[in-house]
């Protein structure tokens, strides 16, 4: 793994980023979840999946970026979809990548969407693992687990929010939370009942996330909410999106979103996963998929 930080072309903001794989590799773009931060595929090596070899393997480079407010990308108190896809695509000008596949997890979603439709020409693919696809309404809320107010604090008490994310971003996590009161299956459960794991996932995603403050993630929390600045239906690249049946983090009716309404839209339902389920145990197959979709 290599890190960087790229300044931003109005000379005010930076991105940064990390690679994995070989530097040859044909190139990737991966968007973290929801408060998450480029160091996020590193929990797969916490449950024993070695992930530079993985990609080795692939013959592919993951290009992981810290979305504004979140790692060392500097906060945007006007940021979107659209805008952080501008953003990115400033940085693969600045590596010399033409055009690549994107890969995302879970609130990742519309950002990926949002790269493939406002630079068609940068992405060739899109791969959704378990990702939000449409705006919180109430339809999207009433069927959200618990995760639902973890947003909707964001939203209407964000102070509060603020408080409980300092709080958890700097305290080490020692004991296990019964899974009643996680809203987990317990596929995911038995991924993150060791207090070793979910302190471990913590730290590569929320804990990073929130280094330098909440802002970034509170922000982004609240953008689910608002329309994304385009339809799913215009996304004319191809779209893999991969779901857990047993997923209570992001519902099925995001699946549907691509089902029914991306062009292009290709569904790889997986039976008694859940959401970090799926990403741990298909991570591997998604990268086989994008490996063999690359021109030879």
């Amino acid at each position: 793994m290599t890190e960087e930080i790229f300044k931003l072309s109005d000379r005010r903001r930076q991105l940064s980023y990390a690679s994995y794989g070989p530097e040859t590799g044909r190139p990737v773009l991966y968007f973290h979840g929801t408060p998450s931060s480029r160091l996020e595929v590193l929990l797969l090596n916490n449950y024993g999946i070695n992930l530079e070899q993985m990609l080795h393997d692939a013959g592919l480079r993951l290009i992981a970026v810290d979305r504004p407010g979140m790692g060392f990308s500097t906060y945007n108190r006007k940021g979107n979809f659209l805008s952080f896809a501008d953003d990115t695509k400033e940085l693969l000008d600045h590596l010399g990548i033409a055009s690549c596949a994107v890969m995302c997890w879970s609130g990742g979603g519309p950002y990926a969407l949002a790269m493939a439709h406002r630079h068609p020409s940068s992405i060739t693919v899109v791969h959704i693992l378990c990702g939000f696809t449409r705006k919180f309404g109430r339809d999207v809320t009433r069927l959200m687990g618990l995760n639902k107010f973890y947003f909707f604090a964001a939203r209407y008490t964000p102070f509060l929010l603020r408080t409980a994310l300092f709080i958890l971003a700097r305290k080490k996590i020692r004991g296990s939370v019964p899974q009643k009161f996680t809203g987990l299956p317990y596929e995911d459960y038995t991924l993150l009942k060791d207090p070793r794991d979910l302190d471990a996932v913590a730290t590569m995603t929320m804990k990073q996330a929130c280094r330098f403050g909440s802002k970034g993630a509170i922000h982004e929390a609240r953008n689910y909410y608002r329309d994304f600045g385009f339809d799913v239906s215009e996304v004319r690249q191809p779209v893999h999106y991969w779901w857990g049946t047993k997923d209570m983090t992001v519902i099925r009716l995001h699946a549907e979103t691509i089902e029914q309404h991306a062009p292009g839209g290709t569904m790889h339902y997986r039976e008694r996963e859940g959401h970090l389920s799926l990403y741990v145990n298909y991570f591997h197959d998604v990268l086989q998929v994008i490996s063999q979709q690359y021109p030879s």
